[in-house]
């Protein structure tokens, strides 16, 4: 094929969106690299995108994301790493690609380059097809011309019993109660198995982790077959019941994420909601939302191919302490940590629904040191959501894309933010702005660390606050400047010969 003919490969975008034409190319291009198997990795074919140059295999969806991404390698147009000779020719991309798009956007042959990508219908993946067919087969009519579905039955009936705490034998009588009630040939369970098995496919994944008892390491992949903490305190993992019977001696529960995210782009109404930040009307000197300050900002400048696809999604992560119990249930504290996709709306991001419980890291103590041991799980997580991403189906827009999340920050009160950081928030150095130029000292007659009076020096220096000897401390006059901000680089060379929470308690003492 001549040159000319596929000039389409170096003419991607216009304006913000993909041509038509390179949409139906790449579509092309990955239908004729999959059929010559002698160049193929099993399911995977290498990726001719700008970065990875032919020399990488990924599946089929990862490559056309890095094409729609970043475009073909430099001067790809005879396409040796995917075909037997040169002499061979591919077949133009079919028609059936084109018809597709005219006919669900309207878009004739005259005028094919106003396309936009967001427009393409696809049909969903195959996790996203189970689903769809499962919530469909759900959503039948209770009994004739009835106004609830049989799904919406059972998730009430099950929201009842997790909220007033109703035993089992309580939902069996209850379901058999309006079995008798509503009119004959109804589709109504009449226990509680019958009514779990509706909802069992719609289900989101939890995974339950061994621990040691003292914190130090999971029983979770490599380690998985232990018996015994591999560390310093080398606690059994297991305990003795009265009875004989083993049990860990600690439980993490692990929510994954990226199932949970998956699922906002399966949900119609929230779907659409997902890239409001992008869209959302901005008023100068303002700031209505996270994506108006200074962090988003920089991150999107830092990482535009990341902005670039609105649909990915920024999250925050919070957590605290708190006695499942009450003061009647013995000193019991469990630490659950939350996630929250920043993507939503204001009256969305912050509500209920939308703060996912990730972790559930068990007690009876602080996790103190060793919080970081617990959230092993969530950060590989979010590694492979940064790095890879996972194929997600965008109801709204009817098309699959690859979705990547990225942690921007994290929310808790300053004995958390120690935890969570790893900057001790107790004795003079507790401030982590001014760190080793702190200003604390100590009250003799309290017996105590002061921090009174320690940042006037971030205060402008022509502030009147700066010379004010009455007000702070008495005869003091505040002429410092501001420490300067450590780059993650910098960061690193101070706390990279630490001790590390993996290294058993016996190391941070």
């Amino acid at each position: 094929m001549k040159r000319r003919e596929r000039s389409w490969m170096y003419d991607r975008r216009e304006g913000r969106f993909l041509k038509t034409e390179f949409v139906i190319g790449v579509r092309g291009f990955i239908e004729f690299a999959q059929q010559n198997h002698k160049f193929k990795d099993a399911d995977k074919i290498r990726c001719s995108c700008f970065r990875c140059n032919n020399k990488r295999f990924f599946d089929v969806d990862i490559v056309r994301e890095h094409l729609y991404k970043k475009g073909f390698c430099h001067n790809y147009f005879d396409w040796l790493c995917h075909r037997e000779t040169v002499d061979e020719t591919p077949s133009e991309p079919s028609n059936p690609y084109r018809d597709m798009i005219v006919d669900a956007l309207g878009h004739n042959e005259e005028n094919p380059n106003n396309e936009q990508i967001n427009n393409v219908q696809e049909e969903p993946n195959d996790e996203a097809k189970k689903f769809f067919e499962l919530l469909k087969a759900a959503d039948s009519p209770l009994y004739a011309r009835s106004k609830v579905s049989v799904l919406e039955m059972a998730s009430r009936i099950i929201s009842l019993m997790c909220e007033y705490n109703l035993p089992h034998r309580c939902v069996d009588g209850f379901a058999s109660l309006l079995n008798e009630v509503i009119p004959n040939n109804n589709q109504m369970s009449t226990t509680f198995y019958d009514t779990k098995k509706v909802l069992k496919g719609l289900q989101l994944p939890h995974e339950k982790i061994h621990a040691c008892r003292n914190g130090c390491m999971l029983f979770w992949k490599g380690d998985a077959h232990l018996m015994k903490c591999s560390l310093l305190c080398e606690c059994d993992r297991y305990k003795k019941t009265p009875k004989g019977k083993l049990i860990p001696e600690k439980v993490l529960t692990y929510f994954p994420i990226k199932s949970r995210l998956q699922r906002l782009y399966a949900t119609k109404n929230i779907s659409e909601k997902m890239t409001w930040h992008a869209k959302k009307p901005r008023v100068p000197g303002t700031i209505e939302h996270p994506s108006d300050s200074e962090a988003w900002k920089h991150f999107d400048t830092t990482f535009p191919d990341f902005a670039f696809e609105t649909r990915n999604v920024r999250l925050g992560l919070c957590t605290d302490g708190f006695s499942p119990f009450g003061k009647f249930g013995g000193q019991y504290f469990c630490w659950p940590v939350i996630l929250t996709p920043y993507n939503l709306p204001p009256s969305m991001c912050m509500k209920k629904p939308f703060m996912f419980l990730s972790l559930l890291v068990p007690g009876p103590k602080n996790p103190k040191g060793n919080l970081d041991v617990y959230m092993q799980p969530l950060i590989e997580e979010l590694k492979q959501l940064w790095e890879i991403g996972a194929m997600t189906y965008d109801i709204s827009h009817k098309q699959n894309f690859m979705l990547h999340a990225a942690l921007l920050w994290t929310v808790s009160d300053f004995p958390a933010y120690s935890m969570l950081s790893g900057w001790a928030t107790a004795g003079k150095k507790a401030c982590p702005y001014c760190m080793e130029e702190t200003k604390a000292f100590w009250l003799d007659n309290g017996n105590k660390v002061s921090w009174f009076d320690c940042h006037r020096k971030f205060l402008p220096h022509d502030h009147p606050f700066r010379k004010n000897k009455t007000a702070f401390r008495k005869n003091k006059v505040e002429n410092g400047m501001v420490p300067a901000m450590m780059s993650g680089d910098d960061m690193w060379q101070c706390v990279k010969d630490l001790p590390k929470a993996t290294d058993g308690p016996e190391a941070l003492n």
